[in-house]
């Protein structure tokens, strides 16, 4: 049996009523119960009713909120990646090569962490029978994020800190894939791979740096960049 510790992602409202309060506390618990039967003992396997009854509510209240295993996994991915999102919403006043590391670095921890790798490891198995869960990942997980960032650099080449272009979607996921290829990759295929924390801080100052070499044009940018050349020009090596 694989034990997963479940993060707690909960966040209260100081104006939420009772009835608010409890439905949230079932919503919770049902999610809390539904990502542990699945990852213990996989998508196919696992029952509504088996997570109604680990989760300590009944199964009519369980179908109020999610009415399809389908829905209570999307449920999952978009609660797994809500901070991260939400983090995202609102950019700081650093410079351009700051928000970007920031964001990396979100995105990083985020994919290092154990329940995310576990849950992708599901996915990845389950696929094939359930192409649904693919596209739960993407819709209500992968795809807000990939906009938010889109956005910001959308917003950054308005503001002439990047080059003007008429679409940031091919540089949003060169971004990120960047960090995946040496930061989730093999986290996801090596079971006891767990990257150093100034590893993975090397890998996104690489990217920064790699990502405002080909897109910036602020003269104060570029002078960023080669500074976080300098940082980060060790990264490659310290993953292999």
């Amino acid at each position: 049996m694989t034990t997963v510790t479940i993060e707690d992602h909960r966040t209260v409202s100081k104006t939420e009523s009772w009835q608010q309060r409890v439905a949230r506390e079932k919503k919770d618990a049902i999610l809390d119960a539904a990502t542990q039967a699945f990852l213990d003992t996989g998508y196919n396997r696992t029952t509504l009713e088996h997570i109604a009854r680990a989760a300590e509510v009944s199964t009519g209240t369980l179908f109020k909120h999610f009415p399809t295993k389908a829905k209570l996994f999307g449920g999952i991915i978009e609660r797994a990646w809500t901070e991260t999102v939400e983090d995202m919403a609102q950019p700081g006043s650093g410079s351009v090569s700051e928000e970007l590391r920031r964001i990396g670095l979100d995105y990083a921890n985020r994919l290092s962490q154990v329940e995310t790798v576990a849950l992708f490891r599901v996915i990845i198995a389950e696929a094939p029978r359930f192409p649904e869960l693919g596209q739960a990942l993407y819709e209500r997980g992968k795809a807000p994020y990939l906009e938010r960032l889109e956005q910001f650099l959308t917003d950054a080449s308005s503001k002439g800190s990047l080059e003007p272009r008429d679409s940031w979607s091919t540089a949003t996921r060169e971004f990120l894939g960047m960090v995946n290829d040496q930061v989730f990759w093999p986290r996801l295929l090596i079971v006891d791979f767990v990257p150093e924390a100034d590893v993975v801080e090397a890998v996104v100052d690489s990217a920064v740096a790699t990502f405002l070499t080909r897109y910036s044009i602020a003269v104060d940018g570029l002078a960023e960049t080669e500074a976080m050349q300098r940082k980060g020009n060790g990264a490659k090596r310290a993953v292999r």
